[in-house]
């Protein structure tokens, strides 16, 4: 029997977890709540009510398009999949008690996450047969050039209101019909993430200027190796380059996400030499342009017939767009696609390909502990709505596994800021180390998934 769902009475979001919602709209709906007053900061508003003018007709649409809504914690307005508004809301609820000492394991977040993760672990015991077979092509067919590269094909009755191939707002987002996106956005695109130089006080108390691009954050993995190690569940892990940076979306009406994870994967490229002409990193739109060119020189072009083109757009991308990127800039790439077979699951071969990947990397990798930072490169990771930058992989000493991934959804915490500094942390362990984990339980609850390694040049 499924279990009742609660939904927000305000702004129609919904959790089987009544405790979510609850804090949801003390958080989001209380009188004076910053999400109804940000609105009327530095002209939004106005904006808002002009966004459809950027946007062609609406076509029909099937159920599937309205499976997704937008998070409404202040500085977020991500665009998240029903399914997985538990886990993006209790990953803001981590971030804030890691920020914030007095917080303590007991929490009602940590509550609701273990009640959840119970749920998941049950759903497991039905065998992976019994789950919904999709029909979707596969990601081989996609790079044959007859596919919707992953992405499943439009409903019957979406197909009969577009052309031949097209794909619509279930794959592509809530733009997926825009021709150019607002002004204000791709203002912001432009210019919040320039380098610019800040002065910082160094160990000895001396100040130092450093040039810093404000959305990006170095030196994360080797603290993540730390904070691993000292976890006394943990059996052993491994980590990428220790190069790879977290970049997160700039604040701006539009996920983005695939965009941010080719700037991470760039920039271990551009750290470890593969890239020597890339001196800066290239803003989204830049990017936008490198894929078009791809498709113009052949290289996956398929993608433009099915998106519409993305330039000057806020289109979601994938494994397509990214695979046809560092193509077009001469970095060769492995692509992978898991799925759930009769007798596997998707996640499990996954995670049994990405633990394999970063086990060949220990010949040459630095070990403290259980920990193994590696010379390999972050991988480029797509599930259904969302893609990140895989970073690592982690084994328990139950024998569980869970991906250590960079979410281009969410900052850098204040917590694991402070440890950047040289600073001491009161954070709890688990609250620092929660916005990078993702476990084999919660990767359960999806059909498919794919990944792009860059293997260096072409």
């Amino acid at each position: 029997m499924a279990e009742p769902e609660h939904e927000c009475p305000f702004c129609g979001i919904k959790s089987t977890e009544a405790f979510v919602i609850e804090v949801h709209v003390e958080d989001e709906h209380a009188e004076g709540s910053t999400t109804h007053s940000s609105l009327q900061d530095a002209g939004l508003a106005e904006q808002l009510s002009n966004q459809h003018a950027y946007e062609d007709p609406p076509v029909p649409t099937s159920d599937d398009d309205a499976q997704w809504t937008k998070c409404t914690r202040p500085g977020c307005g991500e665009y998240v999949l029903i399914q997985d508004i538990d886990e993006h809301l209790g990953v803001h609820a981590s971030m804030e008690d890691s920020d914030d000492a007095g917080k303590t394991q007991s929490s009602p977040a940590s509550k609701s996450t273990a009640a959840r993760q119970a749920k998941v672990k049950a759903s497991q015991t039905a065998r992976p047969n019994d789950r919904k077979k999709k029909s979707g092509p596969t990601l081989l067919e996609f790079f044959s050039g007859n596919s919707y590269h992953g992405r499943h094909p439009p409903p019957q009755r979406t197909k009969e209101a577009l052309p031949l191939g097209r794909l619509g707002r279930r794959e592509l987002g809530p733009h997926a019909f825009e021709k150019q996106m607002p002004e204000h956005v791709r203002r912001r695109l432009q210019n919040d993430a320039q380098p610019h130089q800040v002065n910082k006080l160094d160990r000895n108390g001396k100040l130092r200027a450093e040039t810093i691009v404000d959305n990006e954050t170095a030196g994360l993995i080797p603290h993540l190796a730390t904070l691993c190690a000292k976890d006394e569940d943990v059996l052993v892990t491994y980590l990428c380059h220790p190069s790879t940076k977290h970049i997160n979306k700039l604040r701006c009406d539009g996920n983005f996400c695939g965009y941010w994870n080719i700037q991470m994967v760039l920039s271990f490229l551009q750290a470890t030499g593969a890239l020597p002409d890339l001196r800066q990193m290239p803003n989204i739109l830049q990017i936008q342009d490198t894929i078009e060119q791809a498709w113009s020189n052949g290289i996956l072009s398929h993608g433009r017939r099915e998106t519409g083109g993305i330039r000057g757009t806020r289109k979601w991308i994938g494994t397509s767009e990214a695979t046809a990127y560092f193509t077009q800039i001469g970095i060769s790439v492995e692509a992978s696609a898991f799925e759930d077979q009769e007798h596997e699951l998707g996640a499990v071969a996954l995670l049994d390909h990405v633990e394999a990947y970063f086990l060949s990397g220990t010949e040459k990798a630095e070990s403290s502990g259980t920990s193994h930072i590696t010379q390999l490169a972050p991988i480029y990771f797509q599930r259904l709505g969302h893609s990140m930058t895989i970073v690592g992989l982690q084994r328990n000493k139950d024998g569980s596994r869970e991906l250590l991934l960079f979410d281009p959804s969410f900052e850098t915490s204040g917590a694991m800021q402070t440890l950047l500094a040289g600073k001491r942390s009161r954070a709890q362990l688990e609250n620092l180390l929660k916005p990078y984990r993702r476990s084999d339980q919660s990767l359960a609850r999806w059909e498919e998934f794919e990944i792009v390694v860059p293997r260096g040049g072409a």
